[in-house]
């Protein structure tokens, strides 16, 4: 893998820089015109205290960029998600997933982390899901081997629902 990153659990006091990367990226799919957290209060529904919940369990997990020791992509990875019908195989579920716009190529070295880390801890599935309508993320996930396997509504988010099989 990339010896660039260091792929780890997130520590306390990189919440709120995950926090800011995650508003990032809502700005950023503003001036590209992708309408996805930008468009369902995502903040409000995840605030900080979401991710402190996760991270007290040991579920937020973060890449180091080694040159400047920042945060180049952050997730939150789950055992279960109520958004699958189907939560009787062993997966891990990617959610709140988001890669620092600057530092190219990190989102798909998060995954290969994320994917390698799953396996180690034998699970047979990665699991997440995309908006509905975000072409480009849609080709993103379906080039990294997530094939689309259902929907879910979310409040107001309408996603598809990707798995690799490990």
């Amino acid at each position: 893998m990339d010896e660039r990153f260091i792929f780890r659990e997130i520590k306390k006091e990189e919440l709120p820089l995950m926090f800011s990367l995650i508003k990032e990226r809502i700005a950023w799919m503003d001036e590209v015109g992708i309408e996805q957290w930008n468009k369902t209060h995502y903040t409000d529904v995840y605030p900080l205290s979401y991710y402190e919940g996760h991270r007290r369990n040991g579920c937020v997990f973060v890449l180091i960029d080694t040159s400047d020791g920042a945060i180049a992509a952050a997730a939150v990875i789950k055992t279960e998600d109520d958004r699958w019908p189907e939560n009787d195989v062993r997966a891990h579920y990617l959610h709140n997933f988001a890669s620092d716009i600057k530092k190219k190529g990190a989102g798909s070295v998060f995954l290969s982390h994320m994917e390698a880390y799953s396996k180690s801890r034998g699970m047979d599935y990665m699991r997440l899901d995309s908006a509905v309508g975000n072409v480009p993320l849609e080709d993103y996930y379906t080039k990294r081997g997530y094939e689309p396997c259902g929907t879910c509504v979310d409040g107001l988010y309408e996603g598809i629902l990707r798995q690799k099989a490990l």
